[in-house]
């Protein structure tokens, strides 16, 4: 069904080993569907002898995170909000530095767009989120190795 194997044989295996399957295909699936839907999925590889030879799905329903809506504030507030939260979850806490990617509009919509590909996997930001959009920002100088 997912063509990760030619019926016919023709074709090599795309996934020859069982960690690209799972690192590629499974993981990111299970991420993905954990982070965006009201499903929690988890997964085991069954063994036959020293190989595996079947993969059992867990489902059950999880609670949908509800994003909090706050009317009280203007559109422009609420933005304010919420990218200072992003800040602050990529770890980016120094005054200034804060203060001058809200106070510029280009800044906060590069920061928004940021967070877009980081939470779509657009972008891979392991180890240094923050440190990656300030350089993607201009706020910092890349380093050269």
């Amino acid at each position: 069904m997912l063509k990760l194997k030619d019926a016919k044989g023709k074709e090599p295996e795309q996934f020859q080993r069982i960690s690209d399957l799972k690192a590629k295909v499974l993981d990111i699936a299970v991420r993905q569907i954990n982070e965006n839907t009201e499903l929690k999925i988890g997964y085991t590889l069954l063994k036959q002898g020293r190989s595996f030879h079947a993969v059992r799905f867990y489902v059950t329903r999880q609670q949908p995170k509800q994003l909090p809506i706050p009317f009280e504030e203007s559109p422009e507030q609420a933005r304010v909000l919420m990218a200072r939260r992003h800040l602050e979850t990529l770890g980016i806490k120094d005054i200034q530095l804060v203060g001058r990617i809200l106070g510029d509009k280009q800044l906060l919509n590069e920061l928004f767009k940021f967070m877009y590909r980081l939470k779509t996997d657009k972008i891979k930001a392991d180890k240094n989120p923050g440190g990656l959009l300030l350089t993607v920002l201009g706020l910092k100088k890349a380093k050269m190795s």
